[in-house]
């Protein structure tokens, strides 16, 4: 499994901090438009790529993998 940290600890910060403080600094714009803004950005700085997700998200995803895995080899199955 991929090694736990914080979001702080890796360069990120939380994205509803975000739009509450750039919310505070521009009271005239409305919400919608500053998750439109900060969306941008963020696909322009990443490409549009996950580059953190919870821990869970692996544990998950091995799970319906798995899962996904057992139905096709039941289907190969002959009775």
């Amino acid at each position: 499994m991929g090694e736990r940290f914080t979001p702080e600890d890796a360069g990120y910060i939380l994205y509803s901090e975000v739009i509450e403080r750039l919310g505070e600094q521009f009271p005239t714009v409305p919400g919608w438009r500053l998750e439109q803004i900060v969306t941008a950005e963020n696909e322009a700085i990443t490409g549009g790529m996950l580059s953190i997700v919870p821990a869970e998200v692996e544990t998950g995803a091995v799970e319906m993998l798995t899962r996904e895995e057992h139905r096709m080899s039941d289907d190969d199955e002959v009775a």
